[in-house]
């Protein structure tokens, strides 16, 4: 199982360093242009009233107010890609190339199977916020004397506001691990999570603006991690955090429940039976 489980993070080696870096310098550069036009913020606010970008949750009222719209508000969109990419090759992907039926053939119990790719997602997943994290936090260090405001963010919150995103983007890893386990191709599985994170995302900042909408919120994964600058200077809620690890246990579940009863490279959904030729 360790052995699996060092392969694991082997295969998974390069995608970390790649994706780390990538993403560190997104937060790099939009902080570290900020000093430079930071005169015409009260202006681009007056765009970011635009219901599009209210939509994206996007927000340059005050220098808090940017960072999260940088950072805690841009970071989890193009972690989901990452977590999409990463949950649904897992197994779907490694069926459709036919490695997965080398590992199945392994003197290893399925669920173990599962919590090694679980685990090795989540472990990856974290090292690539870390990463983010230490970028965003350092960039923050260069710029701070250049900024005229108040700062009420500290490079450490920043720090730890990109790593409480973890329970959000793992949990959207392990729906796509899920359905990678119950859909017959790993195409399937891709579309439809992609289609629950657009929703949700969307969903849940037009919510926001809507009163009558406002019951839509609580489906949305992205309700549950507080991506404005509140969440930046204060944190994360506890509750929210705790929901946020049910949903990633509760798709860890249904995942080995599924692939224990998932009849390899036949491509069919666990409902359907398979016809003999």
């Amino acid at each position: 199982m360790l052995r699996l489980f060092l392969h694991e993070m082997r295969v998974r080696r390069n995608g970390i360093i790649g994706w780390g870096i990538g993403l560190m310098l997104l937060p790099v550069v939009y902080i570290g242009m900020y000093p430079e036009f930071a005169s015409l913020m009260e202006d681009m606010q007056e765009l970011m009233d635009l219901a599009i970008y209210q939509a994206m949750g996007m927000n340059m009222g005050t220098f808090e107010a940017y960072m999260a719209s940088s950072t805690t508000n841009m970071i989890p969109i193009v972690m989901s890609v990452y977590a999409v990419i990463n949950g649904t090759g897992t197994l779907a992907g490694e069926e459709e190339d036919g490695r997965l039926e080398l590992i199945v053939a392994l003197p290893i119990p399925r669920w173990q199977i599962v919590t090694v790719k679980a685990a090795a997602m989540a472990l990856s997943l974290f090292l690539i916020i870390l990463v983010v994290s230490a970028g965003s936090a350092a960039a923050l260090i260069a710029i701070e004397g250049k900024v005229k405001t108040d700062i009420a963010v500290t490079p450490l919150d920043l720090a730890l506001a990109v790593i409480s995103m973890w329970p959000l983007v793992t949990s959207l890893a392990l729906i796509s691990l899920f359905l990678g386990t119950i859909t017959p191709r790993r195409r399937i599985a891709s579309m439809i999570a992609t289609v629950i994170i657009v929703v949700s995302y969307l969903g849940n900042n037009l919510a926001g603006m809507v009163e009558s909408l406002e019951l839509v919120q609580t489906f949305s994964l992205f309700h549950y991690f507080d991506a404005t600058e509140h969440g930046l200077v204060e944190g994360q809620a506890a509750g929210d955090v705790l929901l946020l690890t049910a949903v990633m246990l509760i798709s860890f579940g249904l995942a080995i429940v599924f692939f224990q009863q998932r009849d390899i490279t036949v491509g069919t959904w666990p409902w359907t039976k398979a016809k003999m030729t």
